[in-house]
């Protein structure tokens, strides 16, 4: 994996993480505090020193530039008031569906970001918008690259997610330029006094930089995926993109940007300043969350149908959905759980996502579950 830094705040996604976080009254500090107590044993003083003076640093500036703020404003509202799943910590709203779906890293300039969305999300739709799921990062977006597929409403509206959500979601990309456009005018004073204050900021963006560029050139492509869940049959050899974030907290984002107009493909990183590698040691050596993340995934009759299904022989959702007579966007919300714990594998081919079973993950978080009840 060919690293890139870029080294300084992309002023639109940082603007976006400062606002969002704000509008729902999270603590940076309070985040800081239980990431200490949870990873304090795999973290040096001086990680756990750093940790809790940016989100020290993040939070005060994030009060002082968000507290003309108007919570009571329809376009705030619409824009970043969480979708109602019934998850508190999912935190997706329509402004992330609008930028993160897009993720770029190549301009920190604000309105030169705002530009490049548009054309990234111009360049997809042309080409054909393929709708795979929502997702923490808005939702997964790719361009079907001329192949038929249903209309962007069919896609959408077919997910099982909350009503309001799916099409308030269509609502705004449909006409994303025009939704972008609000946005922007939401955010832009807001970039102008981040940008003000980037003297005092500057400093910790440089420092975390250069941790991740550190960091990333020592660990194998095979961690990185990891810990971004990247799927581990995506190309590993194309140029990544690396930015860092002060105010998206502790959050690892991913991209696969097929750009326009003949450019290299490539791949981006977006990295909240609170994550970082050693968080997964307590994983790698206990592996105990991660066991009990599958169990969870799997302690439910329809997934383990699914899980049957596809072990027979690779299938795509909607023949999944018939053979087991269920709806499809049920389905597609199973097989996204699936995927997303490592259970399934998925690859395209005929203008269809097909899924098959990860034996050799499903064999190894048995063989870890027998060895931490063992050493118990």
């Amino acid at each position: 994996m060919q690293v890139r830094m870029v080294r300084g705040p992309v002023m639109l996604y940082e603007t976006f993480g400062m606002v969002s976080t704000y509008y729902r009254k999270e603590s940076y500090i309070r985040i800081a505090e239980r990431l200490a107590e949870k990873y304090g044993a795999v973290l040096s003083a001086t990680q756990i020193r750093d940790l809790k003076s940016d989100a020290k640093v993040a939070e005060q500036f994030a009060n002082q530039a968000c507290a003309d703020l108007d919570f009571r404003s329809e376009d705030i509202r619409f824009f970043f008031e969480p979708f109602d799943t019934g998850d508190p910590n999912e935190g997706n709203c329509i402004a992330r569906v609008l930028l993160l779906s897009m993720m770029g890293l190549q301009h920190t300039d604000f309105e030169t970001a705002i530009s490049e969305t548009k054309r990234r999300w111009s360049a997809v739709k042309k080409d054909g918008i393929e709708v795979f799921d929502f997702t923490g990062y808005g939702i997964s977006i790719a361009s079907a690259q001329g192949r038929p597929m249903p209309s962007l409403f069919e896609q959408i509206y077919n997910m099982d997610y909350p009503h309001k959500a799916k099409m308030d979601s269509f609502r705004a990309l449909e006409s994303h330029e025009l939704y972008i456009d609000k946005l922007a005018t939401i955010l832009r004073p807001y970039a102008k006094r981040l940008s003000k204050g980037m003297a005092d900021l500057k400093p910790i963006y440089l420092r975390l930089a250069d941790k991740w560029e550190y960091n990333l050139s020592r660990m194998p492509s095979s961690q990185i995926f990891e810990l971004a869940r990247i799927d581990k049959n995506t190309q590993n050899n194309l140029p990544t993109n690396v930015g860092v974030s002060l105010f998206i907290f502790n959050e690892m984002g991913w991209g696969f940007d097929c750009v326009p107009d003949g450019e290299d493909e490539l791949t981006t990183l977006y990295v909240g300043a609170a994550v970082n590698p050693e968080y997964t040691k307590a994983f790698a050596e206990q592996r105990v969350d991660r066991v009990a993340e599958v169990l969870r995934s799997i302690a439910d009759p329809v997934r383990i149908a699914i899980l049957a299904r596809v072990n027979r022989e690779p299938d795509y959702c909607l023949s999944i959905a018939q053979s087991l007579d269920m709806n499809a966007g049920n389905v597609s919300r199973h097989l996204s759980a699936l995927y997303d714990c490592g259970l399934l594998l998925r690859e395209r081919r005929e203008g269809r996502t097909y899924y098959e079973i990860n034996m050799e993950a499903l064999n190894q978080t048995f063989d870890s579950f027998k060895s931490i009840i063992n050493k118990r």
